[in-house]
């Protein structure tokens, strides 16, 4: 009786074990714990840039526009978050890079508002749609929003400020 109790628990368990798959990855949305949508597009300098080539890095996506005071504010706060964390090993990234997309229309305002928020070290993306263009769409945005990315591609926090960012940020930073 025993013999058949332990072989049934094996067959059970090795049964069990074949519907789990070590490599479960992420369903790809916009909420957090999903994997981030894939970003394909140029920087405004013109070089092409891929989400998934910043994988192993945290990832800050900043939605902004120039004429959008607190978004124009929120860029001096991440401006001094990425300084601060120059450098910084996190647990699941190795560096911070701040992706910035501006929901901006015209290209003088943008390059004034980069130069204004010092925010040159920035990788900077805008297809002068506004909130109509692809990337926006993809994110469903309707307001300047942070998302910050783990070096998986995943979604770890979302913010139309940066306090949850700089929080996530420090903590990960601390394990």
């Amino acid at each position: 009786m025993k013999l058949k109790l332990i072989l049934a628990t094996i067959i059970i368990g090795v049964g069990f074990l074949s519907f789990m798959d070590d490599n479960q990855r992420a369903e790809i949305g916009l909420e957090i714990g999903n994997e981030a949508p894939g970003i394909q597009a140029e920087l405004i300098d013109g070089t092409p840039l891929k989400l998934e080539d910043l994988k192993g890095k945290m990832v800050i996506i900043n939605f902004w526009a120039s004429y959008h005071a607190p978004s124009r504010m929120n860029n001096f706060y991440l401006n001094q978050l990425f300084e601060k964390n120059t450098g910084t090993h996190f647990h699941n990234g190795e560096e911070l890079v701040v992706l910035s997309i501006s929901l901006d229309r015209f290209r003088s305002p943008l390059n004034l508002a980069i130069e204004q928020d010092e925010t040159e070290n920035f990788k900077h993306i805008c297809d002068f749609k506004g909130m109509e263009g692809d990337l926006s769409k993809l994110y469903n945005i309707d307001e300047p929003i942070n998302i910050l990315i783990d070096g998986d591609g995943r979604i770890l926090a979302k913010d139309v400020g940066y306090s949850k960012i700089e929080k996530s940020l420090n903590f990960l930073s601390s394990i």
